[in-house]
């Protein structure tokens, strides 16, 4: 897998106004600093994967990602806005607020999923946050 870095944030960057395209829910219109951008092609699957990452005027924080083999594409777009002890994220059309611990968890989770292990974890501890906010 390449990966290829863009992008920093020194204060000086300019302020872009932009619409992050969203399959899951509304696309999300941001205005503020791009922070960071990076590309990866995966050689194995042929996929390529472009993140971005905003600080909105706000101080909320946008993320972009969009992941596309051949003609299909799946687009991303999620506001997050950090608290002192929890993390506020929405996609357009859904919104959960985690504590750091819980979205730690759900990382660890995540990331174990990736080694091959038992990926219906991530979707059950996502299901039962669903559960809890409803």
């Amino acid at each position: 897998m390449s990966k290829r870095t863009f992008g920093g944030y020194d204060g000086s960057d300019p302020i872009l106004n932009v619409t992050l395209p969203n399959d899951f829910g509304e696309d999300l219109k941001v205005t503020g600093r791009l922070i960071g951008e990076e590309m990866y092609f995966d050689d194995g699957t042929g996929m390529l994967t472009m993140e971005k990452l905003y600080r909105a005027e706000d101080d909320k924080l946008a993320y972009s990602i969009i992941s596309a083999i051949g003609h299909a594409r799946e687009r991303r777009a999620y506001r997050l806005e950090e608290r002192e002890d929890s993390c506020i994220v929405s996609n357009g059309s859904l919104t959960l607020e985690f504590n750091y611990d819980e979205l730690f968890e759900l990382l660890a989770v995540a990331m174990e999923s990736e080694k091959g292990s038992d990926s219906g974890q991530v979707s059950e501890q996502v299901r039962r946050k669903l559960a809890a906010n409803e």
